[in-house]
Parts: structure tokens; sequence; C-alpha cells
């Protein structure tokens, strides 16, 4: 309650200090843009500050709402239950807890008595191992493989007997979480789920899908890929024998804009695909503490990018060698594939951004939709503009909500920089 409180309080003294004077990101005195950022850094701090007990807290009168009504099946003789889960090849459930052990005691009546987690667990063998006597019982389980240390221990078995590591719970979790926990059981885990792979089986990949797209379209709206549009319109052939001929035939404009669009896919698509398969080499190198602080100070650098401090830019005369590929439908592509290199002062930090959050799953075909989608939504503007020239009139123009798109970024690459930081640093005190 005490870092929603905190955050709350420091969201709000930031939303009053950039409501007092406007963001100006391309002052390039010191004290400015040393200004800028401490209110950035401020928002962002209320932001991973009260985002967690704030859900926390949901979560929490969610449940209090009714108790749990759902009882689990539950066996005692865990040799034997195990022995028979594998017989059936089905999967298997195993909670050790103790009369002594109070987050025991609250998964006993809490979590599996939702509702939900009942429903998740209802094709696995549900078995409760009484640790209350706990040198007994430990010797006890030990005898059959399983080696437990402390308490709470919720385990979980696959159809052909093994212990799944990756999944193994030892602490309490709200019966959301666990029923995220669950779905991911179903498959062999070396390690433990990371952040994004758990966010993503609580909340759906459709989601992390929708939010991806909606980065890129944010991104062609930058300053960077703003002022590309009428030079892209041209290139894509909108229009014949120039900018103010007619229209051009509607199956020559889909096609050439597909092609734009196709370029851009193919390049970011690459570079998930690399970043995941470079994560994956890894394997659990990525979960170490100091990985974890390593990939927070990598956001925190793309977040002050945003604000002005440096760019992330190509050569000058590599941007102009890609600026002048022109033609069929392949030099067309190669331009699409240009753009999201000259649009990399704007785009380059959500791109590494997502690419780092790629990289620590290890996962390529997670990595190919990612980066895919994000694609997608960089040149869906494009796309529009190249099949209606019309639509290029009706644009805003250049101006300061440029800049608080910029802003926006910056700040969420803050937060999901700042909740690495803590992942760290609680690693290293562990």
């Amino acid at each position: 309650m005490t870092e929603l409180i905190l955050g709350t309080g420091l969201a709000a003294v930031a939303v009053a200090l950039l409501a007092r004077r406007r963001i100006d990101l391309y002052d390039p005195a010191a004290r400015v843009r040393a200004w800028n950022a401490g209110r950035v850094v401020l928002l962002a701090a209320g932001i991973a500050l009260a985002w967690p007990p704030a859900f926390d807290l949901a979560r929490s009168l969610v449940r209090n709402a009714g108790a749990g009504t759902a009882s689990l099946p539950w066996r005692a003789d865990a040799e034997a239950a195990l022995a028979d889960a594998k017989a059936r090849e089905v999967p298997a459930v195993l909670d050790a807890g103790a009369e002594w052990c109070a987050a025991c005691k609250e998964l006993e009546h809490v979590t599996f008595t939702d509702e939900k987690v009942a429903e998740a667990l209802s094709g696995f063998v549900p078995i409760r191992v009484d640790m209350t006597d706990f040198d007994a019982a430990q010797a006890r389980l030990a005898a059959i493989g399983i080696d437990i240390g402390a308490l709470p221990w919720v385990g979980f078995f696959l159809p052909d007997g093994r212990l799944n590591p990756g999944v193994t719970l030892t602490d309490f979790e709200a019966p959301g979480d666990f029923v995220a926990r669950v779905k991911l059981a179903g498959e062999w885990r070396e390690r433990p789920p990371t952040p994004v792979e758990a966010w993503i089986a609580e909340h759906g990949l459709l989601l992390a899908l929708l939010l991806v797209f909606w980065a890129g379209v944010g991104v062609s709206l930058t300053p960077c890929v703003y002022p590309l549009i009428p030079i892209t319109v041209s290139v894509v052939g909108a229009r014949e024998g120039g900018p103010e001929g007619p229209p051009a035939p509607l199956g020559r404009r889909i096609v050439r804009s597909g092609a734009f669009v196709g370029g851009l896919l193919v390049t970011y698509t690459a570079l998930g695909v690399v970043s995941a398969l470079l994560g994956k080499g890894f394997g659990s190198w990525l979960q170490h503490p100091a990985v974890t602080i390593g990939m927070a100070a990598l956001l925190a650098a793309l977040a002050a990018s945003y604000l002005g401090f440096f760019q992330l830019d190509l050569p000058q005369s590599l941007k102009a060698r890609i600026g002048k590929k022109r033609g069929g439908l392949a030099g067309v592509a190669l331009v699409g594939a240009g753009t999201g290199f000259l649009a990399a002062p704007c785009a380059g930090p959500v791109v590494v951004g997502i690419l780092a959050v790629i990289s620590g799953t290890g996962d390529v075909l997670l990595g190919t939709l990612l980066m895919a989608v994000f694609a997608l939504g960089m040149g869906m503007l494009f796309f529009g503009l190249g099949l209606s020239t019309a639509l290029l009139a009706r644009l805003p123009r250049g101006g300061t909500w440029m800049e608080w798109v910029e802003v926006g970024f910056a700040v969420v690459l803050l937060v999901v920089a700042i909740h690495y930081g803590r992942m760290g640093v609680q690693g290293f005190l562990a």
C-alpha cells in the first residue's frame, strides 16, 4: 500500500509539472534537457511503483468479494498417486505444505479454492503432502526423487512422470497468476518463465501483439518517420507522372504499397529471429541478475535517446544510398526496408527495446510474430497513403504533438527499465 500511495503521488506531481511547462525536446540547453528528463523519470517511477500494488489491490478486492468454494479431490498417497498419473499418462500437481507455513495456508484457502484454478487443474491428478513434520516428510519425498528444501512448494509433473522444474512454485501466488502458471506446465521447461512469458501466459498473446502493433503505429508518427511520408508516396507511385498527375490504377497502388510494407516486414522480422536465436543460445544465462540490470540500463539509455540526449542513427552516406533505390517492385521493397533504417533515430529505441525482450525469451516464433506485427503497425500509415493520396492532405502538420509521442515512448521504456532493475537488485539480494 505504501508503494501505491508513493507511486500515485509521484505520478501526480510529474503530471502537474508536465502540464505547467511543455517539453521542448529540441532545445539544446543542458539545463532544459535535464528538466525534461527529470519530469519524465518522475512520472515513470510513479507508474512503476504504483502499477504492481494497484493490480494486487484489485485482485484482493475481487478475491475478498466472495470466498472460493471449489474443492479439488486431493490425494495424500503421493507415491501411488504419481505412479497412477504416469500409468494413465496424465499430468499431476503436488502441493507440499505445513500447518506452520503461512504462505502454504494462503495457497490452500485462497488459490486452490478458486473456481478458475480448479478448472485449470481439472485434468491433473492433485496430490497434497502434509510436511508439518518436515524432516520425516522430506525424507519420504526424497525417496521418490523429489527434493524439497523449503515451503511452500508446488510441483507440476508431466504425463510421462517427470517433474517440470521450470514451473515449480515456491511462494504464494494469486489465482490469476497461478492459472497462467498451469498453462505453462503442459510443456517441459528447464527454467522458470521470463517476465515476458509469464505476462503473455496471463494476459494472452493477442494483447501483446496489439500493444506491439500500436507501438509501430506510434513510431510512424514520430518526427523521424513523418517527414518521409511524401517521399514514400512518390516511390510507391500513387500518381502517374509525378505528384500532380492522375491517380495510378488501384491494382498497381495495392501491389506497390504492399511491396513497400513487405520490405519493412522482412527487415524487422529478420531482426526478431536473430535476436531470439541469440537469446536461445545463451539460455538461462539471461536470467542472471547482472544481465537483468544490464537490460534495465539499456532500456533507460534508449529512453534517454527519445529525450534528446543522443540519437541512434545511420551514417549519412548509407542513408543517401538507401534513399536512391527505386524502380520496380524489388526497388520499392528495398525502399521499404531502407525506411526502417532511415527511421532509426525514432524507431531504434522501440525496436531495440522489443529485441531485448525477445532475446530474453529465446522464442523464435514469438520474436518473429512481435517484430512482424510491429512492422505492420509502422507500415499501416504508408499503405493507406499509397492507396489514397487524398489522405495525405488530411494528415495533421508536424508540431508539439510529435514530441509528446516521443515522451510517451520514453515513459514506457523507463517503466520497463525500472521493473527489470528491481528484479536484478532482488536477484542479487536473494
